[in-house]
Order: structure tokens, then C-alpha cells, then sequence
């Protein structure tokens, strides 16, 4: 299946913020319509369409030929760009070729990827005769709602669509399943000079060809400058995993999210950062060795907000990758490991006892247990283990990495290492019992 982007028409509205084409301004660091093009690559399409119009020569200068997106992509001209999209769509039939399915959708929309993924997904049920539609029913969440393109859905199919309707249940996302139905009433409405794609689209709905795809998630319009903020934030949001701990969900999001957005702009690389919050982790150790336990906790606690900036950026920008997940769950462990024995280290050398060898042996080995059973998890049942899903009331534990570098934190300010060191040790055992006697059930 080949997707088709409309990035033809002007933009003006978006256009003075940013100084470009509006397909083209950017958003965590990627422009919109490249954003789309890598979401769509994501779930297997890389057979890409572009129709311009306006900003023709700039979209094909920055796009080229795709193959730096890893993707495949051709430009059809509409020089009727000014007369309405459904001009843009109707461009499309150059290419098209009989009893094919295609994506259709605007440049400047933006979606969460779980949409996108069901869409497609769904795309395989859509008869010949019919279009597939994107709809969004939960209207308290949709931004801007007066300027959206309003539903009158009966059941999963749509009756009506207009920006005045008096009376709707749902609004157009801007997403498409494209058939022949959808060219031939395209054709049909510009005949009678008809050039809106929501003029065509209603047409199939009188005779029940619009079939609706309710999605769950988020989506962005994004057409000016308060809905651009309005879809920054959102998908900032989206970069925050489920299996998040509690210190993280509830403080280092907060401040990490802030530096992802000042980073994304810049050509900064995951694997950069993930070395930087190992520094931050080495320095807390050293500090910490030293005598000097305010400066090591904060610095620890620093490193853990560091630590979730790499993933974020790597999400944001396309960037994952296996070797990056290694690196950082490697470098997480050796930098847990010092820390431990930095904090070890400092205690012993003002008492001088076998306690603090003791205790820090038992939360050295304590330390990669939870991060080493998830894995475990994973690798048997083939599904992720989820804390806040799985763990019960041991999910309030702070044994998750997120947790143990805030213990570590409060142990370096309050100087209060040794507790620290024996609150790590309890709480990552203690946790481990738990997770294995709740795995024996599953088993």
C-alpha cells in the first residue's frame, strides 16, 4: 500500500511564525510532513506520494528522492492548488493504479503513531465501492474544534460532513482508506465545480459508502500557531513509556521532557546523552568517595533525569535503535555499580567496619535485579513486565532504577548514606521475592 501526503496549498495562517512552508516547519526538530513520512515507514509503507502546489521546489529540494528516510518517493504538481484540496486529491489518479487501496492524508496532520497503526491495519477490510474515514467521537478532547470538519455518524458509517453541521456526533481527523469510489466522486464533484475533498467525500456518504474508523488517541490539526503548541505538547507526552517508575512518572518527566524539548532542535544524538548521564553517574560516585555526599546525590538524581532525555530524543526523532537500548541499559548498570561503591567506599573510610562492606555488597548485588528479571520476563513470556501493572502494592516500592537514584539523592543530602545503602539493600531483595513468587503463578 502506497500513502499519499496533500502538501499543496499555502498555509499563510502558520506560515508567519515560522518562515517556511508550512509542510516544512518543525516540530521536535523534524518537519511535519517528514515527521508523517517516518510515522508511515514505521508501519511499513514506503511508497510515498506527495502532491505540491505552492512550495512545490522547496518540499522536492528538502524531501528528495526519500531515500534518506529510508522511503520511496514521487511528486505529482497540482496547478490548480488554489481551487480546494479535493483539486489535490483528484491529482492523485496519475498514479493511481486500478483496484488499489491508498493512504490519504494531509501534510500538516499529525497523529500518534498507535493511530496510524490501527488505521492501516483496518485498511485491509475496506471494500472497493467504499472509503475508510478517520473519526474522532470524543469531542471534549478534540482542540479547535470550531475549525474542524464536523460527522453526522450513524453507527460506523457517515451520513453528513460539513464545518456548520448543527448537529454531529464526531469530526474529520483528515485521514483516508482511498479507493476508485473516492476518485470517481472526486471527479464527479469538480464536474460540477465542487473542488472541496469534503464535497466528494459527501457524496459517498448519501449512498453509505464512508465507512468510519473511531481512533484512539491523539491528533493534531496543526494550522496555526496555538494548535502547533497545542501538538508539541501532546506528543511530548506521547515520549513518556508505560513502564515508567513512580519518581519518574511524578518528577524526572517533568524536568526531562523540558530538556527534550530544548535538545530536539539541535543535531544531538541518543547514544551522546546516554553517555552524558553516565558521566553524571561517574562524577556522583567520585563525589561520594570523596566525603562530599550533597554533591554526589545530587548529581545522581541529576543522571536519572538525563538518563530518560536519550530515549525521549530517540522517540521523538526516529532515532531508536538495538545498540542504542544496549548501550544504555549497560552503561545504567556499570553506572549503579559505582555509585553503590562510591557510597560504600565514603562510609568505610570514616568507620573502618566490615557493616559497611557488608551492606554494600548486599545492595550491590540488590541493584541490577529489577532491571535483569524484566528482561527475563520478556525474553520467556514474550511480553513486557509492566511495574504498574504487575507489582501489586510492591509497586510503591522505590526499587525500580528511578527510585533506587532517588534514595540516593535523599541519602547524599541528608547525608545519610549508610541508611541509603541499607533502604537500597532491603527494598531490592524484597522486591525480587515478590516478582518471582508472582512469576510462579504465571508459569
Amino acid at each position: 500500500m502506497k500513502a499519499v501526503l496533500l502538501a499543496a496549498g499555502e498555509g499563510r495562517r502558520l506560515r508567519p511564525n515560522f518562515n517556511r512552508p508550512k509542510p516544512l516547519v518543525p516540530l521536535l526538530g523534524i518537519p511535519l510532513i517528514t515527521r508523517n513520512i517516518l510515522t508511515l515507514r514505521k508501519h511499513g509503507i514506503k511508497e510515498i506520494v506527495v502532491i505540491i502546489g505552492c512550495y512545490g521546489q522547496e518540499i522536492k529540494a528538502h524531501l528528495g528522492t526519500g531515500e534518506k528516510l529510508g522511503v520511496k518517493i514521487r511528486y505529482i504538481h497540482n496547478p490548480d492548488w488554489r481551487l480546494g484540496n479535493g483539486m489535490s486529491a483528484y491529482a492523485f489518479r496519475k498514479d493511481y493504479r486500478p483496484g488499489e487501496k491508498f493512504i490519504l492524508m494531509m501534510a500538516d496532520h499529525i497523529f500518534q503513531p498507535n493511530i496510524l497503526q490501527s488505521f492501516i491495519a483496518a485498511a485491509k477490510k475496506v471494500k472497493e465501492n467504499e472509503i475508510l474515514l478517520a473519526a474522532d467521537r470524543q469531542l471534549e478532547t478534540v482542540h479547535d474544534l470550531d475549525e474542524c470538519t464536523k460527522i453526522k455518524a450513524e453507527q460506523e458509517y457517515a451520513r453528513q460532513l460539513g464545518k456548520n453541521l448543527p448537529h454531529f456526533n464526531a469530526v474529520d481527523c483528515g485521514l483516508f482508506v482511498g479507493t476508485s469510489a473516492l476518485l470517481n466522486s472526486l471527479s464527479n464533484a469538480i464536474a460540477l465545480k465542487q473542488y472541496a475533498l469534503t464535497d466528494a467525500v459527501n457524496m459517498l456518504a448519501k449512498s453509505r459508502q464512508v465507512r468510519l474508523h473511531f481512533v484512539k488517541g491523539c491528533w493534531v490539526d496543526v494550522d496555526d500557531q496555538a494548535s502547533y503548541k497545542h501538538c508539541e505538547k501532546l506528543l511530548l507526552q506521547s515520549l513518556v513509556p508505560p513502564k515508567d517508575g513512580f519518581i519518574s512518572r511524578v518528577l524526572n518527566r517533568k524536568l526531562s521532557l523540558r530538556i527534550t524539548k530544548l535538545l530536539a532542535p539541535t543535531g544531538i544524538k541518543p547514544n551522546q546523552i546516554t553517555l552524558c548521564s553516565f558521566l553524571l553517574t561517574l562524577a556522583a560516585a567520585a563525589f561520594f568517595a570523596g566525603g562530599y555526599p550533597l554533591c554526589g546525590g545530587l548529581l545522581a538524581q541529576l543522571s536519572s533525569i538525563v538518563d530518560g532525555v536519550d530515549g525521549e530524543i530517540a522517540r521523538a526523532k526516529f532515532l531508536s535503535s538495538n545498540y542504542g537500548g544496549l548501550l544504555d541499559g549497560i552503561l545504567d548498570r556499570y553506572g549503579d555499580f559505582l555509585l553503590i561503591m562510591g557510597m560504600t567506599y565514603g562510609w568505610y573510610s570514616v568507620t573502618t567496619g566490615g557493616v559497611a562492606l557488608l551492606v554494600g555488597a548486599a545492595a550491590l548485588i540488590g541493584a541490577p535485579m529489577s532491571m535483569l528479571f524484566k528482561e527475563k520476563f520478556h525474553a520467556l513470556m514474550g511480553k513486557p513486565y509492566i511495574p504498574e501493572t504487575h507489582d501489586g502494592l510492591c509497586r510503591y516500592l522505590p526499587a525500580n532504577r528511578d527510585g533506587r537514584l532517588f534514595i540516593i539523592m535523599l541519602g547524599g543530602i541528608l547525608n545519610l548514606v549508610p541508611a541509603a545503602l541499607v533502604l537500597l539493600a532491603v527494598i531490592t531483595h524484597l522486591q525480587t521475592a515478590f516478582r518471582l513468587c508472582y512469576a510462579r503463578h504465571l508459569m
